[in-house]
């Protein structure tokens, strides 16, 4: 996708109230397909501004354009990667930006039922792991642990965002970004979603 703006992933990215600790899914999926995968009942949802709590996860699940968007706010309630590729089957899409207090920042994508890529602290990744769609965001937020840092670089989380849409297709918005965030939210019912 050429018309991906980092900029415009920035502006999302700063509409969230916290990026240090966050989930984000984005996928083709149906919310119902969704919401079975992450382990919630979208019949029990939270009391309005429950998000979940230390020992517990809980997700927000909206409708966007093109699919689904999730987040869920602790930063440790990301999917794995086989609750991706559920979601990508069938010719589907799903990616997921995760960055939790311990500063690992995840980006892990699938497509068509295959993992396209998943690295828990994806700008430190072998260059040549990563997928040509997704090496010119990549490369821009790439630390290759020489000790050099670049300090116009993007923030990591909205290039996340970016790959995300490469990926899924969907943009999302500053409005979904608020939306979202008022939204109730679920809590996992299940372990090993």
């Amino acid at each position: 996708m050429n018309d991906v703006s980092i900029e415009q992933h920035e502006l999302v990215a700063e509409q969230f109230e916290y990026t240090g600790a966050l989930t984000v899914l984005t996928t083709t999926a149906p919310r119902e397909q969704v919401a079975l995968a992450l382990g919630v009942d979208l019949e029990k949802p939270l009391g309005h501004g429950e998000r979940g709590g230390d020992s517990a996860t809980a997700w927000a699940i909206r409708d966007v354009p093109g699919g689904v968007f999730a987040i869920e706010v602790s930063g440790y309630g990301d999917p794995p990667s086989a609750t991706l590729t559920s979601l990508a089957a069938e010719g589907g899409a799903a990616a997921v930006v995760r960055n939790n207090v311990q500063a690992r920042m995840r980006f892990g994508c699938a497509k068509d039922g295959h993992v396209v890529f998943d690295a828990d602290d994806y700008m430190y990744e072998d260059p040549s792991r990563v997928p040509v769609s997704l090496r010119p965001l990549f490369d821009l937020v790439h630390d290759d642990l020489t000790g050099e840092t670049d300090d116009d670089a993007p923030d990591e989380f909205a290039v996340g965002l970016a790959m995300s849409e490469v990926i899924t297709g969907i943009r999302l918005s500053a409005d979904d970004v608020a939306a979202i965030q008022e939204s109730r939210f679920f809590m996992v019912e299940a372990a090993g979603h």
